[in-house]
């Protein structure tokens, strides 16, 4: 019984450490990090198309600032191919009859 106690304690403590990586990661990822909000993601995923990928908790603190970077500082992770958006698809214009 202790075993499924652990087990469960694992799996509950389980998000708590989990990472996002910011130089891969969609707003809706970045604003599931406890510390992120929908304005402060928007300002990671802009930052990043604007200088490239984030290298460190230095660059990230260029676009967050110092404060809000130490909240996110253990979440975050630099590691990984950087994100690639996919491309924009041409929408065909339909003539409307009249």
């Amino acid at each position: 019984m202790r075993f499924v106690y652990a087990v469960l304690a694992a799996f509950i403590a389980l998000p708590a450490f989990a990472t996002v990586n910011v130089n891969t990661a969609q707003q809706s990822e970045l604003q599931s990090t406890q510390g992120l909000d929908r304005y402060k993601a928007k300002t990671i995923i802009d930052y990043r198309n604007q200088n490239g990928p984030y290298r460190s908790l230095d660059d990230l603190a260029k676009a967050l600032g110092e404060p809000a970077t130490e909240k996110v500082a253990s979440q975050v992770t630099f590691e990984g191919p950087p994100f690639v958006p996919p491309p924009h698809e041409k929408k065909s214009k339909k003539k409307r009859k009249r």
